[in-house]
């Protein structure tokens, strides 16, 4: 409850005033996100789990922080990013886990940002992971019941930017999973993004090739060389996974295929984001569901996904 200052006398009046309107813009703030949290989460695309973890630094009021991860859960589920109806989607379940790591000055933190999602499996009671990412490189300013707002046109802070840009991320993963290239809008607005931010130079950002920036994962899903990932994403999820309950050697078939151009891309672009991303969310998930096949394919599928991932012997094992 707001306890409202009541109406004083004398020379200390007008500062009492203040005061006292300090605390009802501290309330107004609260009943936003309060009513935010009744009425406006079921209006967007997202079912998000958002946490916000402070405990590696200290002197910092944990209820700035607590303010934080309500508007941040707001922010994202809150909002409709995109223009579809209602009906014709199913929300994503997602999780957005945001470490502060350090105190930079007053109202300004430095943190990782993980993110996660998954999506349902058709005609079968599993899910199945479609993103898993750490990004080590989040720099921003908040202060206490400050509201997060977006305009991909006109970028204001590094934090919103860079959630929103996951988001559309997950949009876009979720997209091409469903329909051949069906993510295409949703990579273009990362990029629309990535592009706005640049005049900052705001670290995580960087269009250095060799990095995996949220601006290289972009360009990534945009450029010409992303397209056989996506088509390759589309026939894993929609024509593997969704296939086999109903018909599980197609299934199975379409899934093993994902492989050759897992293969390709390693070949041609050594450096892409787009390995390892997949194999922080997919390759468990992959190898699990090749050790059921064939000895043959198996022996294919282990020596192919060797050249590929080098370091992940161990998960790589179950394929002998």
């Amino acid at each position: 409850m707001c306890n409202f200052v009541r109406k004083s006398q004398g020379k200390d009046s007008g500062k009492n005033f203040m005061s006292g309107m300090g605390v009802i813009l501290k309330c107004l703030f609260v009943w936003m996100f309060t009513t935010a949290g009744i009425f406006s989460l079921s209006a967007g695309e997202l079912h998000a789990t958002v946490k916000v973890q402070s405990d590696l630094v200290q002197g910092t009021s944990k209820q700035l922080f607590a303010s934080l991860e309500e508007a941040l859960r707001t922010f994202i589920n809150g909002r409709r990013w995109s223009d579809l109806s209602a009906d014709s989607y199913e929300k994503i379940d997602c999780m957005f886990t945001l470490l502060i790591t350090e105190v930079v000055s007053n109202g300004m933190f430095r943190g990782e940002l993980y993110v996660q999602s998954r999506r349902p499996v058709r005609d079968d009671a599993r899910e199945t992971p479609m993103l898993n990412i750490r990004d080590k490189h989040l720099e921003f300013g908040y202060t206490a019941y400050q509201p997060l707002l977006f305009d991909p046109h006109f970028v204001q802070d590094n934090l919103t930017a860079t959630v929103a840009f996951y988001v559309y991320l997950i949009l876009g993963l979720a997209g091409d999973a469903d329909a051949p290239l069906g993510g295409t809008p949703f990579f273009r607005e990362m990029e629309q993004i990535a592009a706005s931010v640049q005049p900052f130079g705001w670290r995580g950002w960087e269009m250095d090739r060799n990095s995996r920036s949220r601006s290289v994962t972009a360009i990534s899903f945009n450029e010409g060389f992303g397209e056989e990932f996506r088509k390759m994403w589309y026939r894993y999820h929609a024509l593997g996974l969704d296939l086999l309950s109903a018909n599980a050697s197609v299934g199975m078939e379409n899934i093993a295929s994902s492989v050759l151009p897992l293969l390709l891309l390693h070949e041609e672009h050594p450096g892409s984001v787009l390995i390892p991303m997949f194999g922080d969310a997919k390759l468990d998930e992959l190898i699990s569901l090749l050790s059921t096949g064939s000895v043959i394919t198996k022996r294919e599928a282990y020596q192919t996904l060797r050249k590929i991932y080098p370091a992940r012997g161990t998960v790589l094992e179950k394929l002998r």
